[in-house]
């Protein structure tokens, strides 16, 4: 029986310095840049690379496109402990992380101090129809309330409002988390194809939970959505709308209160140093003026110095050039933007036919308010401006953007 001797080819042993230079100077593979998950839709659809500038990347400005693009997260987020409760059977983990990550943003105007992120873990405890609601905003969300809604939006909406109705029966549930969840029923709502009522009766139910909220003395929440916007400027704009609502249906004038108004708006000084929150403030209060007078007209006993220069007409204008002034230099990725879609729509809507570039600038911005929170309404606001556009270039019209949002049917699609 024959043998076999195998012999190995003695290995080379290199030092490691010599090793390091060996596999320096070896034929490397190419490595695969990973790929982004912040890219727009429409570049992926057309297979480019996006430059991911958010909330608009280079590529959608410069096609005059809708940008679908990534929200980001904010920088620092205080998580809040879950704590077992009834609601955990009802929880939809990825939706609610969705809408504590991402979607809770576009109520707020400050992302750092959120009390609808995780701050909201506490209080939902106490309300299923709010769970509901929440996962059912989050999934419209995503699809950028498209409608074409997905299943889980409208079954988690409709399970939100089952909910709600039986919460309303007990009486248990506190007054805030009812008024909340009556609001997101109202966006949920609003991004339906009905454009007549868009909601209108879910803001009259939070109409009524904010009286009986007022008197609940045994609930506090100190939790400010809006600290760092002025909620007395806030108030008088309210006061503004309503009766600028009135005028139009009634036809009944008070030039008192009308006085009042402008003397509130004309007074009142932004109490901010930040300059970015300084000019949206600004741009709120000229979008109150503009409206005030484009609505009620000439009342002599307005106190406004300017008039005294100018005819109403030409100080209108002026106030809609600094709104837009205003609300440009303010950058697109500033979450500001949250609160810029009616003064932009104001002073938007006083642009004549000379003011064509500005008309750009303001499509630009509404494109970008609707890529950063994606509510339909900045699109409707598009619309209605493109038919006051062609209103004031060929027959000089005056009316007001309300007047016409309500010749479209729509009542409460814009305010």
């Amino acid at each position: 029986m024959s043998s076999f001797r195998v012999r190995f080819e003695p290995v080379k042993c290199l030092s490691p310095t010599r090793q390091e230079r060996f596999q320096d100077e070896g034929p490397t593979a190419p490595r695969r840049r990973p790929k982004s998950k912040l890219g727009c839709r429409e570049c992926k659809a057309r297979r480019v690379k996006c430059d991911e500038t958010f909330p608009v990347c280079l590529r959608c400005v410069r096609r005059g496109l809708i940008c679908s693009s990534t929200p980001r997260l904010s920088q620092w987020q205080i998580e809040t402990r879950w704590y077992s409760s009834q609601v955990d059977t009802i929880v939809n983990r990825r939706l609610l992380q969705y809408w504590l990550e991402r979607v809770c943003q576009i109520l707020v105007i400050d992302p750092e101090n959120n009390p609808f992120s995780f701050p909201v873990l506490e209080y939902i405890q106490e309300s299923p129809a709010l769970v509901h609601i929440i996962q059912s905003v989050s999934a419209r969300h995503e699809e950028y309330f498209s409608a074409e809604v997905a299943r889980i939006a409208l079954e988690e909406r409709g399970k939100a409002l089952a909910s709600f109705q039986e919460e309303l029966g007990t009486g248990q549930t506190r007054p805030l988390l009812s008024m909340l969840t009556a609001l997101l029923l109202a966006i949920s709502h609003g991004a339906d194809r009905d454009m007549t009522d868009f909601g209108k009766w879910h803001l009259l139910a939070a109409r009524t939970l904010i009286n009986e909220m007022l008197e609940d003395t045994a609930h506090p929440w100190d939790l400010n959505p809006l600290s760092r916007l002025c909620l007395d400027l806030i108030f008088i704009l309210g006061n503004l709308g309503r009766y600028c609502r009135q005028l139009i249906h009634s036809g009944c004038r008070s030039f008192t209160r009308e006085t009042l108004l402008e003397n509130q708006l004309y007074m009142w000084g932004a109490p901010s140093t930040e300059p970015t929150l300084t000019l949206l403030y600004e741009s709120l209060r000229k979008h109150g003026l503009i409206l005030l007078y484009r609505i009620c007209g000439w009342n002599d006993a307005f106190t406004n110095p300017c008039l005294e220069e100018m005819d109403l007409e030409t100080l209108i204008h002026r106030y809609a050039l600094d709104t837009i002034d205003h609300l440009l230099q303010i950058p697109a990725s500033s979450n500001y933007l949250n609160f810029q879609s009616i003064p932009i729509l104001t002073a938007g809507s006083e642009l004549k036919r000379d003011d064509s570039r500005l008309r750009d600038d303001v499509r630009n911005r509404l494109r970008a308010l609707y890529s950063v929170n994606r509510l339909p309404a900045n699109l409707h606001a598009l619309e209605l401006l493109e038919d006051i556009w062609i209103a004031r270039d060929t027959n000089d019209d005056k009316l007001s953007w309300i007047q016409h949002m309500l010749r479209k049917g729509w009542l409460l699609v814009l305010g």
